[in-house]
């Protein structure tokens, strides 16, 4: 019988391997991302969404594995013109090696979804909460957008709150949050609560704007921080952590500050928002927002200078003290080192985490390539050397 010559074309087709290690998974990719999109925000959550990109290592990797195939090719036709071909590749599978490489690729595709962490499905926990109230009062005046800070005093003043209060795993505790946003009056983001996901969401929404009444009033908003800690229990640490330049236009803050600490042991810390070294402070940008053009009063240019001392005298009746901006992690290691009693029992619907499921995939593809074996059982028409067909003989 003749010998059929195995070459590059039959044994690595590029239809079967295109289709399984790069069109099958992306294909599972785009399905998996539109079963998210359509999905009730309220049903999905992700431990990391912020990890997506690492789903583009799945097709990365299903273009490696072809251009390893490519190179094989290559190789494979310098012997398709001899005999020797199909005794290197007579019993080579092309649908077995493609398949190997398909669970491989899958493999990844499935550990990619277990690193961000899907969750679906909701169940009730109850949790005894250790720790501190803290209600964060942030400045919105119109004096906030001001550029002494870069971007806007407003905008360094989020990112810094952002960063030590809910990012820094000194301050990851039973703490419990309260946002209070002011200007001329307060208003209320969010109650004293555990939920540091939404104090973070609630932070990132405020703008300046979102207070209906301008200027700034600081013992208003010390009033109303006050108010906040009514169902805090008989022991509990208080904190109110001021965010503001510290310009008031009404009130008397000092007055405020103390009877706070006096008469409710609630401890009054300021974090001074600008920069202190401008002479005159520096410009208000008119409410429009357009760049260059400044607020006017009585014809005159408005410009803002962060209050220190105000700041000081305030803090030091209320029991604290004041810190700029950039040394936030001062104030929020003092408090991470203060005595955390018990605040009551919070119950939070959690979802279910459905990590463990990507997991398993990935080990089961894993199992299944090194299962899968590369070459065909041995037939009557494998090429066979010589001495094989004497020893038939």
């Amino acid at each position: 019988m003749a010998l059929q010559l195995m070459n590059r074309t039959n044994l690595y087709p590029w239809s079967v391997w295109i289709t399984i290690v790069l069109v099958v998974p992306v294909m599972l990719m785009a399905l998996g991302s539109v079963a998210s999109a359509m999905t009730e925000v309220d049903t999905l959550a992700f431990d990391r969404p912020d990890l997506w990109w690492l789903g583009s290592l799945v097709p990365l990797a299903g273009l490696v594995v072809l251009y390893a195939t490519l190179r094989k090719r290559r190789g494979l036709s310098r012997f398709t013109s001899n005999q020797l071909a199909p005794m290197l590749s007579g019993r080579v599978s092309a649908g077995r090696q493609a398949l190997r490489a398909g669970f491989f690729v899958l493999a990844l595709m499935f550990t990619v979804g277990a690193v961000i962490g899907p969750r679906w499905g909701v169940y009730l926990e109850k949790q005894t909460v250790h720790g501190v109230d803290i209600v964060v009062a942030l400045d919105l005046s119109r004096s906030m957008l001001a550029d002494d800070l870069a971007p806007t005093r407003l905008a360094a003043a989020k990112q810094r709150v952002r960063e030590q209060l809910i990012d820094r795993s000194v301050f990851r505790s039973g703490n419990r949050l309260a946002l209070l946003a002011f200007a001329g009056s307060t208003s209320l983001r969010l109650p004293l609560t555990t939920d540091h996901l939404a104090f973070r969401t609630k932070l990132n929404q405020l703008q300046v704007g979102d207070v209906p009444r301008g200027g700034t009033n600081i013992a208003g908003a010390l009033q109303r921080s006050i108010e906040l800690f009514d169902r805090s229990p008989e022991g509990a640490t208080k904190i109110i952590v001021l965010v503001t330049d510290g310009e008031n236009h009404e009130g008397d803050e000092v007055a405020e500050a103390q009877r706070a600490w006096k008469e409710h042991g609630i401890r009054v810390f300021a974090v001074g928002v600008g920069d202190p070294s401008r002479t005159v402070g520096v410009q208000v940008p008119a409410a429009d927002g357009r760049a260059g053009k400044p607020t006017l009063y009585d014809g005159q240019i408005v410009f803002s200078k962060v209050d220190v001392d105000g700041l000081r005298r305030m803090t030091e009746a209320g029991g604290g003290y004041y810190v700029p901006i950039e040394d936030l992690h001062q104030l929020v290691n003092a408090i991470a080192g203060m005595h955390g009693a018990e605040l009551g029992t919070e119950e939070h619907l959690r979802h279910k985490p459905r990590y463990q499921w990507f997991l398993a995939a990935a080990l089961l593809m894993l199992v299944c390539e090194t299962m899968i074996g590369e070459v065909r059982p041995a037939d009557d028409r494998t090429p066979q050397r010589v001495w094989q067909q004497e020893a038939i003989a």
